[in-house]
């Protein structure tokens, strides 16, 4: 992991910003104390994401597995929130 200092890692953001989205992980110090680290965010699959909520306690598994002859799952084009705030206006 590099070490960056805070005045540094300020006057070359953008550099060290490019370098973390490349996938390196940086550990800013001040005055040779660790301070925090920057690391690029994780991407993860639905289903890893699934995984950890369910492991974590804040998600609860289906109990039951989805049939193979199912219909496709219902795909909506627009947030839950924009169909409430277009069925409220149109109440108007």
């Amino acid at each position: 992991m590099v070490e960056v200092g805070v005045k540094e890692l300020k006057n070359e953001l953008s550099a060290y910003l490019r370098r973390v989205a490349r996938g390196e992980r940086l550990r800013v110090t001040s005055r040779g104390v660790p301070v925090a680290e920057l690391l690029p965010p994780e991407r993860r699959s639905g289903e890893e994401l699934f995984r950890r909520l369910v492991r974590e306690g804040r998600m609860t598994a289906p109990s039951m597995k989805r049939p193979r002859n199912a219909p496709p799952l219902y795909r909506a084009k627009r947030s839950a929130t924009d169909e409430v705030l277009a069925d409220r206006a149109s109440e108007r």
